[in-house]
C-alpha cells in the first residue's frame, strides 16, 4: 500500500558518515462500499493507517532500516514477538545487495509485476476479485505460497545493471515439518526493467516451491507508454503434489491510463483447475484533488464456475483517500 509522508521526526547522529532518521507517514479513507451485491447492503467505509520508518547508515557504508505498519501490528500479530510477523519489515543493504526480513514479499511476488497498473480503490476492488493473483492470502496464494507460514519472510535481493535477482524463504511452522505441506517455502525470481522503443518495460520470472504441496512458475510483462497508457500480461501454473488435486493455471491482463489528475486501471484474470474456473475483473479510478487528497471509485465483477454450477457477484466502493 503506497503512503505519502505527512510528518517527519528526524534524529540525526553524526559519527564519521553515520546517520539515522525516523519518519512518520499515514493515510485515511472514508466513503461507502458494498462487498457483495448479492448478500450485503451498502455500508460506510472508514480506514486509517500509520507507518513508522527508520533508516540509517553505518560508518563503513552499510545502509539499514526498519518499518512498522500499525494497522498490521494491531491485527492480532504482536510485532514484539520475535517469531511472528506483526507488520514489521527490517533490512540491511550494501551496494546492490539487500537482505530483508519480516512483512515482505517472497521472491515470486517481489519479481513479478502485478496487473493493477493505475488508479486505486478504497476497498481494493481491483485486487480482491476472484481472478486477481497477488500471492498474499487470497485464492491466488496457490500460485505464490506467501502466507503459508506466519508471514515472516526472509528475502535476499541483488541488483545488477537493469536486473534484480531474488531468493526467499518462509518457514511453515517455525522450522517444523508439517505433514502434507513441508518445512520451508523457497522462492527464486528475476526481473528486468528498461526502455525498448520508448516503452518502459518490466519483465519478471518467478519460481516458488513447498516440499509436499507443490511448486509454481510464473512470468509477467508490463509496459508503460509515453502517452499515459500502460498494459501487462501474466501467466502462472501451480503443479500440485497433493494426491487427487489437479494443477492450477492462472492468466491475467491489465490496462492503465494516467494523465494529469486522472488515473484509471482495468484488469481481468482467471484461475482454471481441471475445468473449474474462478474469474473476475476490477476497475479502479482516482482523481487527484491536490495536497494528498484523492477521490476514488472502484468496481469488480466476480464469477465462479465449479462442478457444473456458477455464481457471480459484484463489489463497489466510492469515497476519499487522504495521504499524509
Amino acid at each position: 500500500m503506497k503512503k505519502i509522508l505527512f510528518a517527519t521526526t528526524a534524529l540525526v547522529a553524526t559519527a564519521g558518515v553515520a546517520s539515522a532518521e525516523i519518519a512518520l507517514s499515514g493515510m485515511a479513507e472514508m466513503g461507502i462500499y458494498n462487498p457483495n451485491t448479492e448478500t450485503a447492503d451498502t455500508q460506510f467505509f472508514t480506514d486509517i493507517d500509520v507507518t513508522f520508518t527508520m533508516t540509517g547508515e553505518s560508518d563503513n557504508g552499510l545502509t539499514f532500516g526498519a518499518s512498522i505498519d500499525i494497522d498490521e501490528a494491531g491485527n492480532g500479530q504482536p510485532f514484539e514477538s520475535p517469531n511472528t510477523q506483526g507488520g514489521e519489515t527490517i533490512f540491511v543493504s550494501y551496494g546492490g545487495a539487500t537482505l530483508t526480513m519480516g512483512d515482505t514479499d517472497g521472491a515470486f511476488d517481489a519479481r513479478l509485476p502485478e496487473m493493477a497498473l493505475a488508479g486505486g480503490t478504497l476497498a481494493d476492488d481491483e485486487t480482491e476479485h476472484l481472478g486477481f493473483n497477488d500471492g498474499d492470502g487470497d485464492y491466488g496464494d496457490a500460485d505464490g505460497f506467501d502466507g503459508f507460514g506466519d508471514g515472516q519472510i526472509a528475502r535476499f535481493d541483488y541488483a545488477y545493471s537493469d536486473f534484480t535477482f531474488s531468493l526467499s524463504a518462509e518457514q511453515v511452522a517455525d522450522g517444523a515439518d508439517v505433514a502434507g505441506l513441508g518445512e520451508t517455502v523457497w522462492g527464486l525470481g528475476v526481473s528486468w526493467s528498461g526502455q525498448v522503443s520508448m516503452v518502459d518495460l518490466t519483465v519478471g520470472l518467478g519460481y516458488q516451491t513447498l516440499e509436499d504441496y507443490g511448486d509454481t512458475t510464473g512470468v509477467a510483462v508490463t509496459g508503460a507508454f509515453a502517452n499515459g497508457f500502460s498494459a501487462g500480461v501474466t501467466y502462472s501454473v501451480w503443479n500440485s503434489d497433493i494426491s487427487g488435486v489437479d494443477d492450477l493455471d492462472h492468466v491475467g491482463v491489465g490496462f492503465g491510463y494516467e494523465m494529469n489528475a486522472i488515473a484509471v486501471g482495468l484488469n481481468w484474470g482467471q484461475f482454471d483447475q481441471d475445468g473449474d474456473t474462478w474469474s473476475g475483473y476490477g476497475l479502479a479510478g482516482t482523481y487527484d484533488l491536490g495536497g494528498g487528497l484523492e477521490a476514488r471509485m472502484g468496481y469488480s465483477y466476480n464469477e465462479a464456475d465449479v462442478a457444473g454450477s456458477s455464481a457471480d457477484y459484484d463489489t463497489w466502493s466510492l469515497g476519499l483517500r487522504m495521504n499524509f
